[in-house]
């Protein structure tokens, strides 16, 4: 099977211990990348500084960051210094920790903006993050006013900044309405930029709201009812090749030690992976490919004339035929 990259989103590598310590559990469960919330950049800058953080990732062979995601990024009613404050840590972080990416969250609010209202400050934000080296990714989630990854892909192929891409979250997409089919025909190529797996239930767990059930009943990939391989290979066909994002948020999940929770998610989503690579293989051949010895007595090769048959051996029974 091929190797795959991981990159474990924030709340999978969620924890009390001291972020450099959780940190090396996520190299060493085999992830190649995290991605860190607000909240722990913001601690991070209060506290030890970018550079030591980007020192403890290289000790933990962390090669893809991804920051945020950004709330509140757009021209509105009410916005406040706490949203220019959350802007500015990331791209400082983005630049010390030479950060893969930045995400950026649609319009969740009860009277959201509209979207067209939101492209002129997506393309700056796209070209900040560039200065900073960084590519930023638009979260579309049901709750919000890009409710599905289609609209979001169009949203951004609109925009038309070449550093501004979509985040596909499996669930946002799945629970937004979103099949196999609407995504491969849906999402413009090119667009996708990166990926986050769980798994769910068949159905949203009766009391729960979907933004509920996305905080807590994320599924480790391969235990739920979602076709992940399938899904996986309609992604590819997209474009989209490395790292895939493992993003868990259950009780029993986080009532795991966290370097089991981290193995535990790296070993199912990789079997997931395996899973959507074997589609592609050739199928195991149902007979020997070696050819079958050719008897004597089916070919007689020195006679020139007809002549009575030889006798053949009938190949089930051994008796002459």
């Amino acid at each position: 099977m091929q190797e795959h990259d991981l990159l474990a989103t924030s709340w999978t590598w969620a924890g009390d211990a001291p972020i450099a310590e959780r940190v090396g559990a996520v190299g060493d469960a085999g992830f190649a990348g995290l991605s860190l919330s607000l909240d722990d950049l913001h601690e991070v800058r209060a506290t030890t500084g970018f550079a030591a953080l980007r020192r403890a990732l290289d000790r933990a062979g962390i090669v893809w960051v991804q920051l945020g995601p950004l709330d509140r990024w757009w021209a509105h009613d009410g916005r406040s210094t706490d949203d220019e404050a959350d802007r500015g840590v990331v791209l400082e972080a983005a630049a010390t920790l030479s950060a893969w990416q930045v995400v950026a969250r649609a319009d969740s609010r009860v009277l959201p903006a509209s979207p067209a209202s939101m492209t002129a400050d997506w393309v700056d934000l796209a070209a900040q993050a560039e200065e900073v080296g960084a590519e930023l990714v638009l979260e579309p989630e049901p709750w919000s006013n890009l409710p599905t990854v289609e609209r979001a892909s169009r949203f951004v192929a609109a925009a038309g900044h070449p550093n501004g891409g979509l985040l596909l979250d499996a669930m946002h997409a799945l629970r937004g309405g979103s099949t196999l089919a609407s995504i491969a025909h849906g999402v413009a190529p090119g667009v996708l930029a990166a990926v986050e797996l769980s798994d769910g239930l068949l159905h949203t767990p009766s009391g729960l709201t979907l933004a509920e059930e996305s905080r807590t009943a994320r599924h480790v990939p391969g235990s739920g009812a979602w076709d992940l391989p399938g899904l996986v290979g309609v992604l590819r066909t997209l474009g989209f090749a490395e790292p895939w994002g493992v993003e868990v948020r259950t009780a029993a999940y986080r009532a795991m030690p966290l370097a089991e929770a981290l193995r535990t998610a790296a070993a199912a989503t990789r079997a997931v992976l395996d899973a959507a690579d074997a589609v592609d293989e050739p199928a195991a051949p149902a007979m020997p490919t070696t050819p079958a010895p050719t008897s004597a007595v089916d070919f007689d090769t020195t006679r020139t004339a007809p002549g009575p048959a030889p006798h053949r051996r009938d190949a089930g029974t051994g008796a002459p035929a």
